[in-house]
């Protein structure tokens, strides 16, 4: 299972580095990073796809109250994540 993360940023440069430095709690939550887009006619919008090794730990990141936003020091200004599997 994958999830897709959707973000509006408004500095994707700084908002990649606040979501690097959240690596640590990423992995705490059975996620790994397969994938980051910067979209390619807009600076602040990005999308993230992560692997999801534990469906549970997964709902509890996302439930942290910065966790999509990953502690960005105020650039996300919108987030939303979607579960998806192949079909």
């Amino acid at each position: 299972m994958q999830m897709i993360c959707h973000f509006d940023v408004t500095d994707f440069a700084a908002w990649k580095d606040a979501f690097d430095a959240d690596a640590e709690a990423r992995r705490n939550a059975g996620l790994s990073v397969l994938q980051i887009w910067q979209y390619a006619d807009s600076s602040t919008k990005a999308s993230v796809l992560l692997d999801v090794n534990d469906r549970k730990k997964a709902d509890d990141w996302l439930a942290r109250s910065d966790a999509l936003s990953s502690d960005d020091k105020g650039t996300v200004t919108s987030s939303t994540a979607y579960f998806v599997k192949s079909a």
